[in-house]
Protein backbone atom coordinates (compact mmCIF):
# COMPACT_ATOMS: atom_id res chain seq x y z
CA UNK A 1 0.00 0.00 0.00
CA UNK A 2 1.33 3.64 -1.08
CA UNK A 3 2.67 5.09 2.05
CA UNK A 4 0.14 8.42 1.00
CA UNK A 5 -2.93 6.35 1.42
CA UNK A 6 -1.04 4.77 4.37
CA UNK A 7 -0.70 8.56 6.25
CA UNK A 8 -4.06 9.27 5.35
CA UNK A 9 -5.72 6.45 7.06
CA UNK A 10 -3.40 7.17 9.72
CA UNK A 11 -4.59 10.98 9.91
CA UNK A 12 -8.31 9.42 9.91
CA UNK A 13 -7.26 7.31 13.21
CA UNK A 14 -5.88 10.00 14.94
CA UNK A 15 -8.73 12.31 13.72
CA UNK A 16 -11.57 10.57 15.34
CA UNK A 17 -9.21 9.71 18.31
CA UNK A 18 -8.65 13.16 19.03
CA UNK A 19 -12.06 14.30 18.73
CA UNK A 20 -13.63 10.59 20.70
CA UNK A 21 -10.05 11.41 23.46
CA UNK A 22 -11.47 15.08 23.89
CA UNK A 23 -14.79 13.63 24.43
CA UNK A 24 -14.70 11.12 26.65
CA UNK A 25 -11.76 12.85 29.11
CA UNK A 26 -14.89 15.28 29.74
CA UNK A 27 -16.62 12.54 31.40
CA UNK A 28 -14.34 9.67 32.44
CA UNK A 29 -11.11 9.84 34.85
CA UNK A 30 -8.61 10.69 32.81
CA UNK A 31 -5.84 8.39 34.47
CA UNK A 32 -9.05 5.38 33.63
CA UNK A 33 -9.74 6.47 30.04
CA UNK A 34 -5.83 6.48 29.45
CA UNK A 35 -5.44 2.74 30.84
CA UNK A 36 -8.70 1.33 28.83
CA UNK A 37 -7.59 3.29 25.87
CA UNK A 38 -4.15 1.95 26.20
CA UNK A 39 -5.39 -1.96 26.17
CA UNK A 40 -7.32 -1.60 23.70
CA UNK A 41 -4.24 -0.30 21.16
CA UNK A 42 -1.90 -3.07 22.48
CA UNK A 43 -4.02 -5.29 20.67
CA UNK A 44 -3.81 -4.57 16.74
CA UNK A 45 0.08 -3.54 17.30
CA UNK A 46 -0.01 -7.39 18.71
CA UNK A 47 -1.37 -8.81 15.78
CA UNK A 48 0.32 -6.65 13.29
CA UNK A 49 3.52 -8.00 14.48
CA UNK A 50 2.42 -11.46 14.58
CA UNK A 51 1.05 -11.07 11.33
CA UNK A 52 4.36 -10.20 10.48
CA UNK A 53 6.34 -12.55 11.94
CA UNK A 54 8.43 -10.10 13.84
CA UNK A 55 8.17 -10.74 17.32
CA UNK A 56 12.36 -10.68 18.30
CA UNK A 57 14.69 -9.06 20.09
CA UNK A 58 17.02 -6.50 18.09
CA UNK A 59 19.76 -4.89 18.99
CA UNK A 60 17.46 -1.68 18.59
CA UNK A 61 14.60 -2.93 21.00
CA UNK A 62 16.18 -0.84 23.93
CA UNK A 63 15.28 1.96 21.78
CA UNK A 64 11.88 0.57 20.75
CA UNK A 65 11.11 0.62 24.29
CA UNK A 66 12.42 4.00 24.73
CA UNK A 67 10.27 5.37 21.77
CA UNK A 68 6.94 3.88 23.56
CA UNK A 69 7.92 5.03 26.43
CA UNK A 70 7.97 8.62 25.29
CA UNK A 71 4.96 7.75 23.28
CA UNK A 72 3.13 6.94 26.20
CA UNK A 73 4.28 9.83 28.48
CA UNK A 74 2.95 11.75 25.29
CA UNK A 75 -0.30 10.51 25.54
CA UNK A 76 -0.80 10.89 29.40
CA UNK A 77 0.21 15.10 28.61
CA UNK A 78 -2.46 14.82 25.67
CA UNK A 79 -5.21 13.31 27.61
CA UNK A 80 -4.63 15.51 30.70
CA UNK A 81 -4.50 18.15 28.41
CA UNK A 82 -7.57 17.38 26.48
CA UNK A 83 -9.34 17.52 29.66
CA UNK A 84 -8.55 21.08 30.52
CA UNK A 85 -8.20 22.36 27.75
CA UNK A 86 -10.60 22.75 24.44
CA UNK A 87 -9.65 20.10 21.84
CA UNK A 88 -9.63 22.90 19.14
CA UNK A 89 -6.54 23.86 20.85
CA UNK A 90 -4.68 20.93 21.97
CA UNK A 91 -5.11 18.67 19.49
CA UNK A 92 -3.70 20.78 16.54
CA UNK A 93 -0.84 22.41 19.38
CA UNK A 94 0.10 18.85 20.02
CA UNK A 95 0.14 17.67 16.52
CA UNK A 96 3.04 20.47 15.97
CA UNK A 97 4.81 18.03 16.87
CA UNK A 98 6.08 17.43 13.39
CA UNK A 99 8.32 20.42 13.33
CA UNK A 100 10.64 18.21 15.85
CA UNK A 101 11.29 15.35 13.84
CA UNK A 102 12.06 17.10 10.64
CA UNK A 103 14.25 19.28 11.56
CA UNK A 104 15.95 16.30 13.90
CA UNK A 105 15.35 14.30 10.21
CA UNK A 106 17.43 16.92 8.29
CA UNK A 107 20.17 17.41 10.81
CA UNK A 108 21.06 13.53 11.76
CA UNK A 109 19.61 11.52 9.20
CA UNK A 110 20.51 14.25 6.11
CA UNK A 111 17.18 13.98 4.96
CA UNK A 112 16.10 16.68 2.31
CA UNK A 113 14.80 19.69 3.13
CA UNK A 114 13.47 21.81 0.55
CA UNK A 115 11.78 24.91 -0.30
CA UNK A 116 8.12 23.80 0.10
CA UNK A 117 9.30 21.50 3.40
CA UNK A 118 10.68 24.96 4.95
CA UNK A 119 7.79 26.83 4.28
CA UNK A 120 5.32 23.68 5.83
CA UNK A 121 7.69 24.41 8.57
CA UNK A 122 7.27 27.68 9.02
CA UNK A 123 3.76 27.90 8.33
CA UNK A 124 3.25 25.01 11.31
CA UNK A 125 5.50 27.16 13.52
CA UNK A 126 3.07 30.23 12.99
CA UNK A 127 0.38 28.26 13.84
CA UNK A 128 1.99 27.51 16.80
CA UNK A 129 1.53 31.00 17.47
CA UNK A 130 -1.71 31.74 16.16
CA UNK A 131 -3.26 28.43 18.25
CA UNK A 132 -1.58 30.12 21.71
CA UNK A 133 -2.91 33.33 21.39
Amino acid sequence: MDYRLLSILALLCWGLWGFLSKLLTRTTPVGAFALWATVAGILPVMLFALGTNTLIWTKTAPLSLLAGFLGSIATIFFYLALHRGPASVVVPLSGMYIILPALLGYLFLKEPLTLSHILGLVCAALALLFLTR
